[in-house]
């Protein structure tokens, strides 16, 4: 008997890479088709020659013949896009929404046509900020998943009641890089993370990304009758934006404090990406602690509580302890 194949696009990302983990562990009787942009790669040649179930096949996004041969006689897509940040810097943010835009749209056209076989989609995306906020709030990297989203809802694409709408939280070790690192003050004799928010700002966290999210995906794979036609929150716990310092510093053993600041403030010190990022946590802000499921109506909200995960996942202080701090903060 043949074995049916799973197909990750994206897999050496974080999310990619945290499905795939899970899926061996979990659901070993699939054949994983692990989708990258460059097959050479150390990372992919080392996936390659880890496991015989993992076919690693090199596919581009940009071309729609490229995803239909990757996804030929598929079961389950797990598909997840990613806003450039080369095209953000180079080009712009309207650039990079619509490159990830395109990336999407070609994913889900190619599925479609796939049907045949295709017993389960999951399409890892984010609100539609703009069109919950009657255009107040257009965060371009929350956009480009929008298209696609819109395209598997059609009845009349054939794919709305095989798909899952997996909303993914943010990551805490996102404390790690620019804009969100904690910058030491002289006068304060302490780091401070700033952001444009709110101390008591909710906003939803997966929290350890790695493996919350493939423990999350094996889940929605194991329930369809839960899952399909619905919007899984890919959120383990809404720390406020103190607490998410109060995290860093009990898992660095640095003092860490939080700073409000302005939007205005933010964008001046960051430029461009503090505006993307800005606008974010203005919208979460204003939104309360239901941004993530925000313009879906609640019977179509399934929660890693409902799936029965919930347990299992861990924190954003948990990750939060993997890194070396002191080479990172300096």
């Amino acid at each position: 008997m043949t074995a049916p194949i799973a197909v990750i696009v994206g897999t050496l990302g974080a999310q990619g890479s945290s499905v795939l983990s899970a899926l061996l562990e979990n659901q070993p009787h699939y054949k994983i088709r692990a989708l990258t942009s460059n097959a050479t790669s150390p990372d992919a040649i080392r996936l390659a020659n880890s496991n015989p179930k993992v076919e690693v096949l090199q596919t581009d996004l940009s071309s729609p013949n490229s995803l239909l041969e990757a996804f030929t006689g598929a079961s389950i897509i797990f598909a997840n896009t990613v806003f450039r940040p080369d095209v953000f810097l180079s080009q712009g943010a309207a650039a990079a929404e619509e490159l990830e835009a395109s990336h999407g749209l070609n994913i889900v056209h190619a599925a479609s046509k796939v049907a045949s076989t295709l017993q389960h989609f999951i399409w890892s995306t984010l609100p539609d900020a703009e069109g919950i906020t009657a255009g107040k709030y257009k965060i371009p990297h929350f956009q480009s998943k929008i298209p696609a989203e819109r395209y598997l809802l059609d009845p009349a694409n054939g794919l709305v009641d095989k798909t899952t709408f997996l909303r993914v939280g943010m990551y805490g070790s996102n404390l790690v890089r620019d804009p969100y690192k904690p910058s030491f003050v002289e006068e304060q004799v302490k780091y401070i993370m700033t952001l444009p928010c709110s101390p008591s700002a909710r906003i939803p966290f997966v929290g350890s990304e790695t493996p919350n999210i493939g423990l999350i995906v094996d889940a929605i794979i194991r329930q369809p009758g839960k899952t399909m036609g619905k919007y899984v929150l890919g959120v383990s716990e809404h720390l406020t934006a103190g607490g998410w310092a109060a995290a860093l510093s009990a898992a660095s053993n640095v003092d860490v404090a939080f700073l409000e600041t302005s939007l205005e403030d933010y964008e001046r010190r960051w430029g461009p990406i503090g505006t993307e990022i800005g606008l974010m946590f203005k919208l979460i802000e204003e939104l309360g602690q239901g941004s993530f499921t925000a313009g879906v109506h609640a019977s179509l909200i399934v929660t890693p509580e409902d799936l029965g995960v919930q347990g299992l996942l861990h924190s954003s202080e948990d990750r939060l302890r993997e890194f070396r701090w002191e080479e990172i903060l300096g």
